[in-house]
């Protein structure tokens, strides 16, 4: 059975500038063991135009068969496991749904992410109910698959905190529907006590997000905005937050997901943050700073 010290893995959608082919060279190479791959069309993709992560993201897979069987047998053959797969998916879209059930299947069995609707969009009650009978519609086939669906905890949704998600969750079986515990989300919106977060959630949870946020203050009387920032230099302690998972026992998918793009290239991102996240899990000793990739970094 894998423990924490083999299940660090990366969101393919915070390198955009990366094939997914150089993205899995580069994995296999520095000594990560995972990848939740973003998954969208990608027709629209241009070279010529500057990366970014949701609008033209070259670490993207389309949602085919073809597709999505040629990037597991590439995983596959580089010993990496497709742990996620990350879509857009509308609450509602049944049929879109069913799709990405099944080729969530033909990756391995990963999991496939969901994100819950807006409550800037209709009330609360409102939208509960129609993610649940969403939910009612797809989870079946995600049963029959062996697939398990995935809450995000995300800004902007009614599951933007790991207590709003279980009020979603709490409905269905752990291994029906989980809970994502995006670390990085809730410097943004809904953050609570790590230890509190990690009991509610229970056996819903099933893998974490890491990233930070730092803020910068608007004209007066505006408040303050936020950015991405490298995991080490937001306002969230990501070194305590990643102890006291570590501590509950947690031994599922650590996944890094740095959307900041003024510190590191991607390449330099995925070493430096894979010796920071592993320093802040307690998996490497000493224990003392030490030298990484981000000494190399251009600011």
């Amino acid at each position: 059975m894998r423990t924490l010290d083999r299940r660090l893995g990366v969101s393919s959608a915070s390198l955009p500038s990366l094939s997914p082919e150089r993205l899995i060279d580069e994995l296999a190479a520095q000594g990560y063991q995972g990848v939740e791959w973003r998954v969208a069309d990608t027709h629209g993709i241009s070279a010529s135009a500057p990366w970014h992560a949701r609008d033209n993201n070259r670490c993207t897979v389309a949602p085919d068969e073809a597709s999505i069987q040629r990037i597991q047998r590439l995983c596959e053959a580089a010993d990496l496991t497709i742990f996620a797969l990350s879509p857009y998916l509308a609450v509602g879209d049944v049929q879109q749904a069913l799709r990405l059930i099944d080729l969530a299947a033909l990756a391995g069995q990963a999991r496939l992410r969901l994100w819950a609707p807006d409550p800037e969009q209709e009330s609360y009650a409102q939208a509960c109910a129609r993610m649940r009978r969403f939910l009612d519609q797809i989870v079946p086939r995600a049963q029959a698959c062996g697939v398990q669906l995935a809450l995000e905890v995300h800004q902007r949704t009614i599951c933007s905190s790991p207590s709003l998600a279980m009020r979603i969750a709490e409905h269905y079986p752990a291994q029906q529907l989980g809970i994502i515990y995006d670390m990085g989300n809730l410097a943004i919106e809904g953050r609570e006590n790590v230890k509190l977060s990690l009991e509610l959630m229970g056996a819903h949870l099933a893998h974490v997000q890491v990233k930070n946020v730092a803020y910068k203050p608007l004209a007066p009387g505006q408040g303050w905005a936020w950015e991405w920032c490298p995991p080490d230099q937001g306002v969230l302690p990501l070194r305590q937050m990643l102890t006291t998972l570590r501590d509950s026992g947690f031994s599922d998918w650590v996944s890094i997901e740095d959307f900041c793009t003024t510190a590191c290239n991607d390449i330099q991102k995925l070493a430096r943050n894979r010796a920071l996240i592993r320093n802040y899990l307690g998996l490497d000793t000493p224990h003392a700073p030490r030298r990484t990739a981000h000494d190399h970094c251009t600011h």
